[in-house]
């Protein structure tokens, strides 16, 4: 069953074959021990990581079964060690490239908040999900980021006074301690605002109409606010941003 409607399941098909084909391609050039030098390797696995989230994407919004997404979660993670060995390897005087790749970008914090919230959501462990927030780090850096970690159980982690992005992010960060009666109306606010943050940031996860090739548009930070914090999303649940299936399943 088609998650994102306002994809056509042909274009999604072709995009996914796409990426297992350059996915494929590009770990074979990755490992490759002289086909890039020390700081390609390093572009590569950020690329790299974020082609495999794009693709894991991709396949939620046409409807594949939630386990065998699952299942391609511990290959994210394996991606993400991978940069990080890259980045140590660098010698001395390119150890600063790194640090593009390390800070919470705001193309970095929505993917990773997309890896935490399928890795979540979709149960695949707590060394997972502890071995990823030692790699996404930023520890005191964004309230939002810091509340889910220690949610997580990274109950020693410094938490940051403000967040990062308050655009966005406010209405979802003020959803966490408000009123029972006011968190559906807070998150729905951060959904209903989401899409034209992210274009002003020129990130492309978020699509323009006539985009064919795109793996869909989702707001995955509001799940996992939901699933951590137990917050009811009755409100907006049907919200064509809101990855609905992550919390409740397909409908039947």
């Amino acid at each position: 069953m088609l998650r994102e409607k306002s994809l056509d399941r042909d274009n999604l098909d072709k995009y996914i074959a796409f990426k297992d084909t350059t996915i494929a391609r590009d770990k074979l050039e990755i490992d490759s021990p002289d086909a890039l030098p020390a700081t390609g390797k390093v572009i590569g696995a950020a690329m790299l990581f974020s082609s495999i989230m794009e693709y894991l994407v991709a396949r939620y919004s046409r409807g594949d079964d939630l386990t065998i997404i699952q299942d391609y979660l511990p290959d994210l993670l394996e991606q993400r060690e991978k940069l990080l060995y890259y980045s140590d390897a660098l010698p001395e005087e390119k150890q600063e490239n790194r640090l593009m790749y390390e800070r919470l970008s705001d193309g970095a914090y929505i993917e990773y908040s997309r890896w935490l919230t399928m890795a979540v959501c979709l149960g695949v462990g707590d060394a997972h999900i502890k071995r990823a927030l030692e790699l996404i780090d930023n520890a005191g850096v964004d309230a939002l980021l810091d509340r889910v970690a220690i949610a997580l159980g990274d109950s020693e982690r410094a938490v940051a006074t403000d967040l990062l992005y308050p655009k966005p992010y406010a209405p979802l960060y003020e959803a966490l301690d408000a009123p029972t009666d006011q968190q559906g109306k807070l998150i729905k606010k951060f959904l209903d605002g989401y899409a034209n943050t992210v274009r002003k940031w020129g990130i492309s996860i978020i699509r323009e109409k006539e985009w064919k090739n795109h793996p869909g548009d989702w707001c995955f930070e509001a799940a996992l606010v939901v699933k951590l914090f137990n917050i009811d999303d009755s409100t907006f649940r049907d919200h064509p941003l809101y990855p609905a299936a992550l919390i409740h399943g397909d409908p039947i």
